[in-house]
């Protein structure tokens, strides 16, 4: 049980890698709005995920059982996430509208002990204060929050992205919902079935020159994140706590980070990484956590069979 609990921490991580290059891809797009991105991005995403699971021959795995509603929440989630999200990015930049949409753990740290009977934890709570201490590091502008302007483009970017953080925590939250009925493949698979079907009218909003010459591009972008990012996180999120999960999926900002000084060259001020040390320490905190309490609990049950 340690073992897969160590995997499922490892599995978010690794999704949240992936999903972090989404401002990479976002950068070399051109002359799209965001909703066909979305949509061509859901379409080659979901294209290799079926390969995929035909190919391990899992298929059954997609049969539909109960909780139908839930799943197609789930859709209509992923699609106001993205939607939130990809306007973030497009009128802020890539840091920003990954911290924002990961103040998710401040919701579901908030929800799961009504939604999912979730424990607070003394660890869970100084890690949320450590990790929104590091948000406010970065989004932070130099003359503090009262010099931004309650108007304007800039601030509907910074809206759209809080609210995509809410929409993100009421997806996690939903997958541990899911996880009771279906396994992780059919909870990745039917949602994004349903926001594309959902999105689908966008898919002709674009000239097919356009479309054309972002072709490499689209189809890069859904594979590594609604593939591999999606995958991952499913999995990790599926198989522990809501809580954890939401604050171990804070690496994505910090992975973000990265991708801007190491690919795009954006500057970034001692505040930004002191702010990403700030995320990291508080995952370390959930994942030493957890190291520590399963160990406890193997040790209870092998006691209890001698």
């Amino acid at each position: 049980m340690f073992l897969e609990s160590k995997k499922a921490h490892m599995a978010v991580i690794i999704g949240c890698v992936f999903y972090s290059m989404n401002g990479l891809f976002i950068s070399c797009i051109h002359d799209m709005a965001i909703s066909p991105v979305v949509f061509y991005r859901l379409f080659f995403g979901i294209l290799f995920l079926f390969i995929y699971i035909a190919a391990r021959g899992k298929t059954s795995d997609l049969r539909l059982k109960k909780k139908k509603g839930s799943l197609l929440l789930q859709g209509v989630l992923v699609v106001a996430c993205m939607l939130l999200y990809f306007t973030c990015l497009k009128i802020t930049c890539v840091s920003i509208a990954i911290l924002l949409q990961y103040t998710a753990p401040i919701y579901v740290m908030l929800a799961s002990p009504f939604l999912l009977r979730e424990r607070i934890g003394k660890e869970s709570i100084a890690a949320l204060f450590i990790a929104i201490t590091g948000v406010f590091l970065i989004v932070r502008p130099e003359g503090g929050f009262s010099e931004i302007e309650f108007t304007g483009t800039y601030m509907l970017g910074m809206i759209a992205g809080l609210l995509s953080g809410v929409v993100f925590a009421a997806l996690i939250l939903n997958v541990k919902v899911l996880k009771e009925e279906y396994p992780e493949l059919a909870i990745v698979f039917w949602p994004m079935g349903i926001a594309l079907s959902l999105l689908s009218p966008f898919a002709f909003e674009v000239s097919r020159a356009v479309l054309y010459s972002n072709l490499k591009v689209l189809a890069a972008f859904g594979i590594v994140s609604i593939g591999f990012g999606e995958i991952f996180t499913i999995i990790g999120f599926a198989n522990l706590k809501a809580q954890t999960g939401s604050l171990l999926a804070l690496i994505e900002p910090v992975s973000g980070v990265f991708f801007d000084i190491a690919v795009l060259g954006i500057a970034l001020s001692l505040e930004t990484l002191a702010g990403c040390a700030l995320i990291m320490s508080s995952a370390l905190i959930i994942s030493l956590r957890d190291s520590e309490k399963l160990p406890e609990k193997i040790g209870e049950g092998v006691s209890g069979h001698l």
